[in-house]
């Protein structure tokens, strides 16, 4: 079903990203449903606008005579913008909690980031990515008690798919029997991932990523701003086809490949894809245990998804003579195209859907690599 708005126009949000424009058309504020699930590939901009259409939802400004919600200037607003106000909640885990909004104060602690141990690493410990059941618990608790601004309340969670068993079937509950005054605004980067049960109960809105033109002017646009070192079109272009066209992802890894703190995830992840696409360009020649060993305290599904976009390329170097995601690296692609073995890469392509469906079950990464890095070399065994 949708929800369409003619005078959409004057309700479109300052912040929302321009490829979002047509999908932010397709709500009426003044007629929402109580569930609301967002799916997209990661890194298009799905929680800047469920943030959006949250603060909107809780602006208290006059549409006519604003012009646009959220207006950003009533109180409403402010307290959203400093994370204070009383009838939003927001479930993330801890690795995502920067992007949600926060006082920025001279001063102010910053939130508490919940830690999680590193089994791989013994005493060390990493943000969870995880939505613990507590979490969930406390904001069914408080939707249970009457808004404090007498509207209504907004319960945003992204991501949907980083609920543990428990708080997903937790949240079910109040999914089946929503309170009147809560809209839920629920975000998914993998819909496969999402309870049948939740998606039944809620509407859903694919959110598109740009036309390739589109994210490249808005990436020169506003790395130009941000980067102190020039960055080419070349590496833009590199970097928006290696995250499948998801400009706000690619332009996290080029920022982070200009880090040097070994601690930052970002940082972290873009280093290791980086050595990961090394290793895989080395065909049957490939390091596994080495780079297994170098790469295993990245994201596993980050890694999982390098590789997934790799033997696609392979795969399309086969059969349509050209590469989609790595153009930088093509002439190896082109190279191993033409030695792989077509029945063992689609039996690989295969293994790696389905850890990319456990990729955070507890079994060691580096086993997990090592395993899948050992039949990659096997593609082009004679």
């Amino acid at each position: 079903m949708e929800i369409e708005n003619p005078n959409y126009e004057s309700q479109v949000g300052r912040s929302v990203y321009p490829w979002l424009v047509d999908a932010w058309a397709q709500f009426n504020l003044e007629s929402l449903p109580q569930a609301i699930l967002l799916h997209g590939q990661a890194g298009i901009g799905k929680l800047d606008f469920a943030l959006e259409l949250s603060q909107a939802i809780l602006c208290e400004a006059d549409l006519f005579s604003s012009g646009v919600k959220p207006c950003k200037e009533c109180q409403a607003c402010r307290w959203f913008e400093t994370a204070n106000h009383p009838d939003f909640i927001g479930l993330v885990p801890a690795l995502y909690q920067h992007r949600m909004p926060h006082a920025e104060l001279e001063g102010m602690p910053k939130p508490e980031v919940e830690e999680v141990e590193d089994k791989e690493e013994g005493d060390g410990k990493k943000e969870s990515a995880f939505i613990k059941i507590e979490q969930v618990r406390r904001a069914i608790e408080a939707i249970n008690v009457g808004t404090h601004r007498g509207g209504q309340r907004v319960v945003l969670i992204y991501p949907l798919e980083g609920l543990r068993p428990d708080a997903a079937n937790t949240l079910l509950k109040s999914l089946e029997e929503p309170n009147a005054q809560t809209i839920f605004i629920l975000l998914s980067d993998r819909l496969d991932r999402v309870l049948p049960t939740i998606r039944s109960r809620c509407q859903l809105i694919a959110l598109p990523k740009p036309q390739r033109a589109i994210a490249l002017q808005w990436l020169n646009t506003h790395l130009g701003s941000l980067s102190e070192q020039k960055i080419s079109s070349e590496e833009i272009e590199a970097s928006l086809d290696e995250q499948g066209g998801a400009p706000l992802a690619a332009k996290e890894v080029i920022l982070a490949r200009r880090l040097s703190d070994d601690k930052d995830s970002m940082a972290l992840a873009s280093s290791a894809t980086r050595l990961l696409l090394e290793a895989l360009s080395k065909g049957r020649d490939i390091p596994w245990i080495d780079c297994a060993e170098k790469i295993h305290k990245a994201p596993f599904g980050i890694l999982l998804a390098c590789m997934q976009r790799w033997l696609f390329d392979i795969q399309s170097a086969k059969q349509a003579g050209e590469a989609r995601y790595y153009r930088r690296h093509e002439k190896h692609v082109q190279a191993l195209a033409q030695q792989v073995n077509m029945n063992k890469l689609l039996k690989l392509w295969k293994l790696v859907l389905l850890a990319r469906r456990h990729e955070n079950h507890p079994l060691s990464t580096r086993v997990q690599l090592e395993s899948l890095l050992l039949q990659y070399q096997q593609l082009f065994a004679d």
